[in-house]
C-alpha cells in the first residue's frame, strides 16, 4: 500500500522496542480466582496456554476472517466469544484426544484450511458438532493421496507459468484450493506468448491485488480465461491508476491533512475504490477544520472498507463513509496532543521505576495499539503489587511481563501467538490490581 506522507509522531511519545517477546505454556488451572467479572483476555491467554501445553496447539487466532467489526468498542464482544470458542474446542480436544491439530481459528464457520492441522471452528457450535466435525479427519494414506495430487498440478502450472510463488490463501478449504490448481493447469499456453511478471499468486475468494504491486489474489473458483486475462496483466499497468490517485490526493488536500490535522501517514485499503478512497480522503480533509480534531495527535490514518478503530494515542482507522460530523463526534474522546504527550512522559518514567524489582520480572508496555494513558495505569498497578508483596518472587523461566490492550483484536492475536514462548507474562493493561495481583500469583513461588 502507498504511503501519501511520513512524518515523526510526537518526539517524546514512548515506543518500547520489543526483543524476543516470548509467551507462556502453563495450565490454566489454579486455586486463585479472578476477581469478579473475570478479565476475558486474561483467560483467553491462560487457556491457549493449555491447548499449547497439553495439545500442541501451536497457534489461535481470534475470528481471523471477520472484517466488518464496526467500531473499536466492537472487538470486545468477539474477544468474548473467542474465549467461549476456545474453550468450546479444549473440550471437545479432551474427548477427541488423537486429533492433531497445530493452528485454530476462532470464527463463524466450519473450514479446514491450511493443509490438515488447521482448523476452523464457530465460536458457537455445540460440543457434539466440533468433535464430529474432528473425527472426520482424513486418514493419513487420504492425506498423503491429496497432497500429491497438489504437488502434480503444482508441477504442472509452474512449467507452464514459471510462478515465483504460488500458494492459497487460508480462506479457502482444502478441496477449493485443489478446484483452483485445476483451473490453473488446465489453461493452454499460447507458443510465444510474454512471461507472466507477477512474482506471487495466491488463490483466494476474492480477486484484485495482494500484499503488494507484485502480487496477485485469483479466485479459486474464476474460470481458466479469466484467470489467463489476469495473468497476463502488467503489475505496474494495475498499480498505476493507484499511483496517479494518490498523487491526486496529495496534491488536493495535502495542506489539511498534513499540513493542519499533521497526520504522519495516510493511505486507502487496497479493496477500496478509487471513488471510495476519495471519499474518505475527503472526510478526512474536512475534519481539519474543526479545532477539537487539530488538538489530537495523528499518526498512521488507514481509510477501510468496514472499520473505525482508535487504535492508540496516534493511529486509527476510519470507515470510508463516515461523515465529517460522525467522525467529529467519535474521535473527540481520542487524547489530545499534551495529555498524550505527558502520559507517553510518565510511563517511560514509571518504566524505569519497576527495573531491578524484588519479583525478578521486567515489565514493559506494548505502546504499538494501545494508549500511554492505559500504560500509566498498568504500570502504577505493577509498583503496587511489587511495593506491597516484597516476598513475591517469580518462577523461572518467566522473566517479564507484557502489558497488553486486551480489547483490540490485533493485540490479542499478538498475545496469542508470539514466536517465543517461555519467559513473557502476558497480561490486559486494564486489569485491576487485585486481577493482576491474582494473574502474577500463578507465575509466582
Amino acid at each position: 500500500m502507498t504511503r501519501l506522507a511520513r512524518g515523526k509522531k510526537l518526539t517524546n511519545c514512548l515506543r518500547v522496542t520489543l526483543l524476543g517477546i516470548t509467551f507462556m505454556t502453563l495450565s490454566s488451572s489454579s486455586s486463585e480466582s479472578f476477581a469478579s467479572p473475570p478479565n476475558k483476555f486474561n483467560q483467553l491467554i491462560l487457556a491457549k496456554s493449555s491447548l499449547e501445553s497439553k495439545f500442541g496447539v501451536r497457534f489461535v487466532e481470534c475470528f481471523p476472517f471477520k472484517e466488518n467489526i464496526g467500531f473499536t468498542e466492537g472487538q470486545i464482544q468477539l474477544i468474548e466469544q473467542c474465549l467461549a470458542g476456545v474453550q468450546l474446542f479444549e473440550s471437545a480436544l479432551n474427548k477427541v484426544p488423537n486429533s492433531v491439530i497445530h493452528s485454530l481459528g476462532i470464527s463463524t464457520r466450519f473450514l479446514r484450511t491450511g493443509g490438515f492441522s488447521t482448523i476452523l471452528i464457530p465460536w458457537d457450535s455445540s460440543l457434539e458438532q466440533v468433535m464430529s466435525f474432528l473425527r472426520a479427519k482424513k486418514s493419513k494414506a487420504e492425506q498423503e493421496r491429496f497432497l500429491e495430487k497438489i504437488s502434480t498440478l503444482k508441477r504442472k502450472i509452474n512449467k507452464n507459468f514459471k510462478i515465483f510463488s504460488l500458494y492459497c490463501s487460508q480462506r479457502i478449504s482444502n478441496e477449493q484450493c485443489m478446484s483452483g490448481y485445476k483451473q490453473l493447469a488446465s489453461i493452454e499456453i499460447i507458443p510465444n506468448a510474454q512471461p507472466m511478471q507477477w512474482q506471487e499468486i495466491i488463490l483466494d475468494d476474492r480477486q484484485g491485488l495482494g500484499k503488494d504491486s507484485h502480487s496477485f489474489r485469483i479466485k479459486y473458483d474464476a474460470s481458466p480465461k479469466e484467470i489467463h486475462k489476469s495473468l497476463q496483466q502488467d503489475p505496474q499497468s494495475v498499480w498505476l491508476p493507484r499511483k496517479k490517485m494518490y498523487e491526486n490526493i496529495k496534491s488536493k488536500h495535502k495542506q489539511s491533512i498534513e499540513k493542519q490535522l499533521q497526520v504522519a501517514t495516510y493511505f486507502c485499503s487496497p479493496e477500496l475504490t478509487e471513488k471510495n478512497c476519495l471519499d474518505g480522503v475527503i472526510t478526512l480533509s474536512k475534519a481539519s477544520k474543526s479545532q477539537d480534531m487539530r488538538m489530537k495527535p495523528w499518526g498512521e490514518v488507514s481509510i477501510e472498507k468496514y472499520n473505525t478503530f482508535i487504535k492508540d494515542d496516534f493511529d486509527v482507522s476510519i470507515r470510508f463513509d463516515l461523515s465529517v460530523d460522525e467522525f467529529v463526534a467519535y474521535f473527540l474522546s481520542k487524547t489530545n496532543r499534551v495529555e498524550a504527550t505527558e502520559n507517553a512522559v510518565l510511563a517511560e518514567k514509571l518504566e524505569k521505576r519497576t527495573l531491578n524489582n524484588s519479583s525478578g520480572l521486567r515489565a514493559i508496555c506494548d505502546l504499538e495499539g494501545m494508549r500511554s494513558k492505559l500504560c500509566v495505569k498498568a504500570f502504577k498497578n505493577f509498583i503496587k503489587f511489587v511495593s506491597g508483596r516484597r516476598d513475591y518472587r517469580v518462577k523461572e523461566p518467566w522473566a517479564n511481563i507484557m502489558f497488553v490492550d486486551g480489547k483490540q483484536l490485533a493485540r490479542v492475536n499478538f498475545a496469542l501467538n508470539s514466536p517465543v514462548r517461555n519467559s513473557y507474562i502476558y497480561i490486559d493493561a486494564g486489569s485491576g490490581l487485585e486481577e493482576l495481583r491474582s494473574h502474577l500469583m500463578k507465575f509466582g513461588n
